[in-house]
């Protein structure tokens, strides 16, 4: 059984702590040591688990004896460092999303993974979501020939992180959120989904350039409530086999409460997926074949619970199972000593990606260049 810190106590913590405890795939591989919040409320919540260590910061949460391994849950601008000092004292660490939010801190995470010779699994759930997972499989596959074009959306309108007791209009006081320390594409959950669709699972397929842009038009007249970082966020990416991906995630959408949406093109085919959890529309074309309609003759279907099943095997839980599923992964290349799914260079080719794009908005659309890290 391995023990285990968590660093950040806030709901998904309780998520992960909860599917670790009670999900049959999870149970009994592992057991909560300690945690660590400097929210007092939080500690609350820490101090209703028996037999565990409440760490008084996170250097005592590191030195507490017997941990194998840490959850890091905390806000964003902690991932990095928190991530590598982990690493660097013997543990394995599973890291919330993103992975850094410096462009300097990808090397040192990947570096001290290396050195370290730990598990390191960037926590992308949104890739395991099984919608996701299934054009993944379409495309590693060749089942609808060689990808064109991936299209991915996380429409997400977190505006309540910015208002006091997270509810209220206009007019309710304004507090800080961590949202404002990056733009809406350096979050993920659009970037990381689409280059598994380019690539599959096994090898998610990383960009190498693109043009980006930004607004905040979203917002109340306009009005930046996440400044500096922008409210809505697009990107056009390629790959280096001419493939192209359009990513777009957002902070202030009209939208509740969110939207995750997969299409995938390839020259034989299509899948769509227009709201995760929803049935989607899978196309395969025969031939190159046009009907008296002027349409492409093939075949379509419904791809609902059912038929998505016969492919990816069904895990209830939290995201469709994708929570559960991602753990999984990292608790199996802990027992077996291997590479999880995403390990650090692999969450280096999501986080450039990010970061570029944002660059690229910042710059008014300018092409940027993104640095791939191959094994």
């Amino acid at each position: 059984m391995l023990n285990i810190g968590i660093i950040g106590y806030g709901l998904y913590a309780l998520a992960k702590k909860v599917e670790l405890q009670t999900h049959l795939k999870l149970k009994g591989r592992t057991k909560l040591i300690v945690g660590y919040d400097p929210d007092p409320k939080a500690q609350e919540y820490l101090k209703k688990e028996s037999n565990i260590k409440i760490a008084k910061n996170f250097d005592d949460l590191l030195d507490t004896p017997k941990l194998d391994a840490v959850i890091i849950c905390s806000p964003p601008q902690f991932h990095a460092q928190q991530t590598i000092a982990a690493l660097e004292t013997g543990y394995h660490v599973f890291s919330e999303i993103p992975m850094c939010i410096k462009e300097e801190n990808i090397k040192k995470v990947i570096a001290a993974e290396e050195n370290s010779g730990k598990i390191y699994q960037l926590g992308e759930n949104y890739c395991f979501l099984p919608e996701v997972l299934y054009a993944g499989y379409l495309t590693s596959s060749r089942k609808i020939g060689l990808t064109v074009y991936v299209e991915s959306e996380y429409l997400h309108d977190v505006t309540y992180r910015w208002r006091k007791d997270n509810s209220g209009g206009v007019d309710t006081p304004r507090v800080y959120s961590w949202y404002q320390l990056f733009d809406p594409l350096m979050y993920a959950h659009s970037i990381g989904p689409a280059q598994v669709c380019l690539g599959g699972i096994e090898n998610p397929r990383p960009f190498i350039e693109v043009v980006s842009y930004a607004n905040d038009i979203g917002g109340y007249q306009g009005d930046p409530i996440c400044s500096p970082a922008k409210a809505f966020h697009i990107g056009l990416f390629i790959t280096e086999t001419g493939a192209i991906a359009k990513c777009a995630n957002a902070y202030i959408f009209a939208r509740e409460p969110s939207r995750i949406m997969i299409q995938v093109v390839g020259r034989t085919g299509t899948y769509e997926c227009y709201e995760i959890g929803k049935p989607g529309r899978l196309f395969l074309a025969k031939d190159h074949i046009i009907t008296r309609s002027k349409h492409r003759k093939g075949e379509s279907k419904i791809i609902d619970d059912k038929r998505l099943a016969e492919i990816i095997a069904p895990v209830e839980g939290v995201f469709y199972g994708a929570q559960v599923r991602i753990m999984d992964d990292w608790l199996l290349a802990i027992e077996q000593n291997t590479k999880p799914k995403f390990h650090a260079k692999i969450g280096a080719n999501f986080c450039m990606a990010g970061i570029a794009a944002s660059k690229s908005a910042r710059s008014g659309g300018k092409p940027y260049k993104i640095k791939i890290f191959n094994e």
